[in-house]
């Protein structure tokens, strides 16, 4: 379903109705601030509400999840019934997949505690080792990025790379001058091409061949600056990766064309 179409669907039904959002809300049993959620197409009215929100705004259980009326005038029962159990199965598979990633959350969580009580244990009987307060941070990053990917309903991904933008320049501040002054370009580069393939991913949802493509061809000018970063640290660079990588793309590229001539 998509929320904010639904959402505006829902407005113009009860303005052309002549309802308020709290006279809507009323007539089923909830709050004007839920009324007003599913028009701003922040949430989606809840399955049990669906055929007694279609009664209220004259349509048919069909059009509302549309979110626009239908040619027809009338739409058969059965009809009704098998879009209602349709979206019931639908319901159903999110809320199982959100109870596996609840449950995935707290295995991680317990984890990532046990990892840090064991390393804040090492760290006292070693004399307040540096690197193990470091490793203690490195969890507690690793838990921020993962957080969104496991916990939220919306976004999950664009979470997970807000956090991951905003805390990994403070979080490499903490290691020696010498290791930070060239792993911050690293972690700019990184950040770049992480929210470009974001976008890549977005636009390209339904093509993933063509995604993967330009995602593997962004990376090969990515891997030829992080090893000429590398090399000026005196550090030896990965040839055979940029190769790689630019090789990748181009078979992507043609497997998405193929596919295309297939179709």
């Amino acid at each position: 379903m998509e929320e904010k179409q639904i959402g505006l669907f829902i407005r113009d039904r009860r303005l052309a109705l002549g309802l308020t959002q709290q006279q809507l809300a009323d007539k089923l049993g909830i709050t004007d601030k839920a009324v007003s959620k599913w028009e701003r197409g922040i949430s989606c009215p809840d399955i049990t509400l669906l055929r007694r929100l279609a009664d209220a705004l004259a349509v048919s259980v069909s059009e509302l999840l549309g979110g626009e009326r239908e040619a027809a005038a009338v739409v058969p029962a059965a009809v009704e019934d098998v879009v209602l159990d349709t979206v019931a199965y639908a319901e159903t598979a999110r809320r199982r997949n959100g109870g596996w990633r609840f449950w995935t959350f707290v295995a991680f969580t317990a984890l990532c505690l046990i990892a840090v009580l064991v390393l804040f244990i090492i760290y006292l009987s070693t004399n307040r080792n540096t690197y193990m307060m470091l490793a203690i941070r490195c969890v507690a990053f690793g838990w921020a990025v993962c957080y969104p990917l496991l916990r939220w309903e919306r976004y999950p991904v664009r979470g997970a790379l807000l956090i991951a933008t905003f805390a990994v320049f403070p979080f490499l501040m903490q290691f020696p001058r010498w290791i930070w002054q060239w792993a911050m370009w690293i972690a700019l580069l990184g950040v770049i091409y992480l929210w470009a393939v974001y976008f890549i991913g977005c636009r390209l949802r339904k093509r993933i061949w063509l995604a993967a493509g330009w995602s593997f061809l962004l990376g090969t000018p990515l891997s030829f600056a992080i090893s000429g970063i590398l090399q000026s640290r005196g550090i030896e660079g990965n040839a055979v990766g940029v190769v790689s990588t630019a090789l990748t793309a181009g078979a992507c590229f043609l497997i998405d064309f193929a596919l295309g001539r297939r179709e």
